[in-house]
């Protein structure tokens, strides 16, 4: 019988406890998604590493309070992006999950094609284009999986917001490989060959 992944919730209260093996669940379930977003601020792996590992003896040094915390997640995301905001002011003068492979080849993409990797490409260096905000509600959404109202309490704005940059980081993602594509994707009726890999993303 397969065993029930944990939830974050469940880790917390574990942590709380001194369970060990429940803080390291959340490390490798977490360290490298926190990274990820982390470098959406401070632009470079080094100092999101060292925001998230604080992050991390924080917690253990703090657990005793985890049981209060009703949404861990989002908890999570928050204090990182608060570590990211202090390393930057700080510093002086200044203030790609992508869908599972299996899946896409049972559909009848070549991951490994260079088609594939070339909309990677593309794909990658549009969104990194894209203004900051926009940027981290786009990557939070569909790389996390969070959902709208998650990502305004960590971003401290409305839902109304991260719905409209949302909608923006769609529609200039869309106009970016329209031309890779050989048209505009927001219009296309039908999915086929290379182009699925788009739809699945967006």
């Amino acid at each position: 019988m397969r065993m029930q992944t944990p939830s974050v919730q469940s880790l917390f209260q574990g942590i709380a406890r001194e369970q060990k093996e429940d803080f390291n669940q959340l490390f490798y379930r977490y360290y490298d998604r926190l990274v990820a977003f982390a470098m959406q601020y401070v632009q470079a792996r080094e100092p999101a590493e060292e925001i998230v590992s604080a992050l991390f003896v924080s917690l253990w040094q703090k657990r005793e309070k985890l049981d209060a915390i009703r949404s861990p997640e989002v908890y999570l995301f928050i204090a990182v992006k608060n570590g990211c905001l202090n390393y930057l002011r700080r510093l002086p003068g200044r203030f790609t999950t992508l869908p599972d492979d299996a899946f896409l080849h049972n559909r009848g993409v070549d991951i490994h094609g260079p088609e594939y990797k070339e909309l990677v490409k593309v794909l990658n260096m549009a969104i990194s284009k894209l203004p900051e905000q926009r940027r981290i509600i786009f990557r939070l959404i569909k790389e996390e999986g969070l959902k709208a109202k998650e990502v305004a309490e960590i971003l401290s704005v409305s839902v109304r917001t991260v719905e409209s940059q949302l909608y923006k980081a769609v529609k200039s993602l869309a106009a970016a490989v329209s031309h890779y594509l050989g048209y505009d994707p927001q219009q296309k009726k039908q999915q086929s060959g290379k182009d699925v890999f788009f739809f699945l993303f967006f």
